[in-house]
């Protein structure tokens, strides 16, 4: 048994997510700066939109951090301006080592993973699409989408979705204990296979693993969904701005 076709499509639908989003949140500030003129009218209409994206990030770097029983010291929400770059909020962290640096660089991306898998699964019922997926191909998805408007609060979990989506990739602080956690991993994934136990454990844990690939592949797909639906949304906005402003000057 492999698991490289889930693996494969986990890694597709992720990387598709995290490009998604960077460009939302890219073309996000260029309307914004189209239609005030002003980059700080912009910076903070933009962390307005994204304020509860932005405060599920910091707190779960907070409480991650605390329960790793790391010294939390200022906990700040607020776009400012930081060596050339715009800071939304931050958490100060004393270090706790690789391992659990890199827990707490992790936390929003799992924390927000956590909250799309809750709202696409107890909200919309990916599972059912996942179900007509299997059962009918994409033409039997298809015809159960048209029922997920009447889901309730269909704007507000949509709205849910977004931000949260947009807001929990790591920064590049979060980022730099990666390294060094993953060579850790590493070398304990080697040991096990130089001593002849990674096989076994494959295939010992070979469908919990499946599972679990298969309900974060099928809650990031729908994710993707609801953010290329705003991606579209966001192109016919600055195509209206785009116009607009020409109209004017003529």
């Amino acid at each position: 048994m492999s698991l490289l076709p889930q693996l494969a499509a986990f890694a597709l639908t992720l990387a598709l997510l995290l490009a998604l989003s960077r460009w939302i949140n890219r073309q996000v500030q260029v309307i914004g700066l189209r239609v005030t003129g002003s980059s700080t009218v912009t910076v903070m209409l933009y962390y307005l939109l994204m304020f509860p994206g932005i405060l599920l990030h910091e707190l779960s770097h907070y409480v991650t951090a605390a329960v790793l029983g790391l010294r939390v010291g200022r906990f700040s929400l607020g776009p400012r301006v930081r060596r050339n770059n715009i800071e939304l909020g931050s958490v100060t962290v004393t270090s706790g080592g690789p391992l659990r640096d890199s827990l707490v660089g992790l936390a929003p991306f799992i924390v927000g993973t956590l909250v799309l898998l809750l709202v696409s699964f107890q909200v919309f019922d990916v599972a059912g699409l996942g179900r007509e997926w299997t059962r009918g191909g994409w033409a039997s998805v298809a015809r159960q989408l048209d029922g997920i408007w009447l889901a309730p609060d269909f704007w507000l979990w949509a709205y849910v979705i977004f931000v949260v989506s947009n807001a929990m990739t790591p920064s590049a602080a979060d980022r730099q204990p990666w390294l060094v956690a993953l060579g850790y991993l590493l070398v304990v994934l080697l040991i096990a296979w130089l001593l002849g136990g990674l096989p076994l454990l494959a295939d010992a844990l070979y469908d919990q693993v499946a599972g679990a690939l298969q309900i974060l592949t099928l809650g990031f797909v729908f994710t993707v969904a609801v953010n290329a639906l705003i991606a579209l949304f966001l192109l016919f906005v600055e195509a209206v701005v785009i116009q607009m402003q020409r109209g004017r000057r003529a």
